[in-house]
């Protein structure tokens, strides 16, 4: 064997349960499980050995949906976090700081600000951010993804007017007086804004910054625990980062591509499918899109939001559509995962699935629900029923979960995000963050799956809570599952890869409420450690 660790917990999570102190790999998969002396027997001489030292290993943490690149293109710019800014004065301060710091017609960028965090419960606009950045471009988007603002030079530079109309599934907000955009864009018509900017200046990189880029944003991955990260809006620049980076030998865990179906055609042309790939980069699903975002108050739903503006939220596409297009990516044989939040937008995205699925279905191809926020329960009968699987966000609850309060009220918050439900009726879960939409620490994740309160502590539809073993088994088994992974990865197994997740302590063994302040010990791929406390 290559490296042996011993003198641990290890919790392999098999169908079992069982537990044991030393486990063995060599050329990246698990050898020998045991006890110290079993496993040091088959060792040999040569092998690396590693003394957890009575720490916890769990199989390899893996996260089902993010937004790698972004987090990492964002990490340098502002921070507006509610830590950071309660009013608009504290975010206005902080882009004057920046505006100060770097030359002018510079590109100044922020991100994580919501207008239900601030003092003044609204965005910021054009007239806001023109006070204290006369000669920049500025661009700050909403903590959703789902929303930016923009200053005037930034809007003449992009090229909005008056006269740009509303992308299909986006908007431009106009000042009703004037007719004027105010600055403020949702869902399409802030993605063109971000995939410009996004991408001239990967394209201005030279390959050495881009691959420092993905490198130092996988060790942020590294450090919370995590092997594995499922990227949610993979287009042609960020995939050729991503081979870049493994091609230099520095792509530490694994990457599992969800394709942005708008930019696809040169994926689905070259008839490479879900599946192909190695073991550290591989393609996954087609992404669709059924509607905006919860956060931002453009989900799809039937019953009017209860904060401004007022309204039921947008389409992406229309019903038909969205049919149309599963049924293409569908025939052609690749994994489906569709945006889906509001109770409008999964009824789409179950009637697409079931045109062709049927209304029972084993289905073959683990089409996905990506967040089903009001997956209310007619809906989730139907999804169980066609066993449609979802990648599910806990850490929602424990940062938005008092502006869903106020945006569908009681009745309905409480019927947000029905985990407990949802694995009752059958369906696999995995879990993530949709980082940089929300913390990435999937301790986190774990606290808020299993309390489900929110920042203000009112606990949003207690009887959907998991234990904490269940919500571990989101972030193993069932994230594994929705990847095509679970031969492979979600537990310690002999044959398995050698993917660890080493704790301080038991998540199971502490109080909820101190889960996220267990250390991380050490993540492991591939029998390597990729990052060690």
């Amino acid at each position: 064997m290559d490296i042996i660790f011993i003198n641990g917990k290890i919790n392999t999570l098999d169908d079992a349960g069982i537990t044991c102190t030393a486990v063995g790999a060599s050329n990246g998969f698990i050898t020998a499980l045991g006890t110290e002396a079993e496993v040091r027997k088959l060792a040999g001489p040569k092998a690396e050995v590693v003394d957890l030292k009575g720490a916890v290993m769990f199989p390899g943490f893996m996260e089902a949906h993010n937004h790698l690149p972004m987090y990492g293109y964002l990490t340098d710019g502002i921070d507006l976090a509610p830590s950071n800014v309660r009013k608009m004065d504290d975010v206005l301060n902080l882009v004057k700081k920046e505006a100060q710091k770097v030359p002018p017609g510079t590109w100044i960028k922020g991100s994580r600000y919501a207008e239900y965090f601030l003092a003044e419960n609204r965005h910021p606009t054009r007239n806001d951010l023109d006070q204290v950045s006369p000669g920049h471009p500025v661009i700050l988007f909403h903590t959703s993804l789902h929303a930016c603002v923009l200053n005037s030079q930034a809007l003449k530079e992009i090229g909005i007017t008056r006269d740009t109309p509303n992308p299909q599934g986006g908007i431009i907000e106009k000042d009703p007086a004037s007719g004027e955009p105010n600055g403020v864009l949702h869902d399409q018509a802030m993605m063109d804004v971000f995939n410009k900017l996004f991408f001239d200046d990967l394209a201005a990189m030279s390959a050495h910054e881009r691959i420092e880029l993905c490198e130092r944003t996988v060790e942020k991955f590294t450090r919370v625990g995590l092997v594995f990260a499922g990227d949610a809006l993979v287009v042609p620049p960020t995939l050729n980062m991503y081979q870049e980076t493994l091609a230099a030998g520095r792509l530490k865990i694994r990457i599992y591509t969800m394709n942005y179906a708008l930019m696809a055609e040169p994926l689905t042309g070259s008839q490479i499918k879900t599946g192909f790939g190695c073991g550290k980069l591989r393609i996954g699903p087609i992404k669709l899109f059924a509607d905006g975002g919860m956060s931002n108050r453009t989900a799809a739903v039937g019953t009017p939001y209860l904060t401004p503006p007022h309204d039921k939220g947008l389409k992406m596409q229309s019903r038909e559509e969205l049919i149309d297009k599963v049924k293409c990516y569908h025939a052609l044989g690749y994994q489906i995962a569709i945006h889906a939040q509001g109770d409008e937008g999964i009824s789409d995205t179950l009637d697409a699935y079931e045109a062709v699925l049927g209304p029972k279905s084993d289905n073959p191809l683990r089409h996905r629900i990506e967040h089903a926020g009001c997956l209310y329960p007619d809906l989730l009968r139907r999804a169980a029923d066609m066993n449609i699987l979802a990648s599910v966000q806990p850490v929602f609850l424990g940062e938005l979960g008092d502006g869903f309060l106020d945006a569908f009220g009681p009745e309905l918050a409480h019927q947000l995000y029905p985990f407990k439900s949802m694995l009752r009726a059958g369906m696999t879960l995995g879990g993530s963050s949709d980082c940089p939409v929300a913390n990435l620490d999937p301790r986190v994740g774990l606290r808020d799956v299993v309390l489900r309160r929110t920042p203000a502590g009112e606990a949003l539809g207690p009887d959907e809570a998991l234990t904490m073993d269940e919500a571990i088994r989101l972030y193993t088994r069932g994230s594994a599952y929705l990847s095509f992974d679970e031969a492979f990865n979600g537990t310690i197994e002999i044959g398995k890869r050698a993917d660890f997740t080493v704790m301080a302590a038991d998540p199971r063994e502490v109080a909820p409420e101190e889960v996220p302040e267990i250390p991380f010990v050490m993540t492991v791929v591939d029998g390597e450690i990729v990052w060690s406390a």
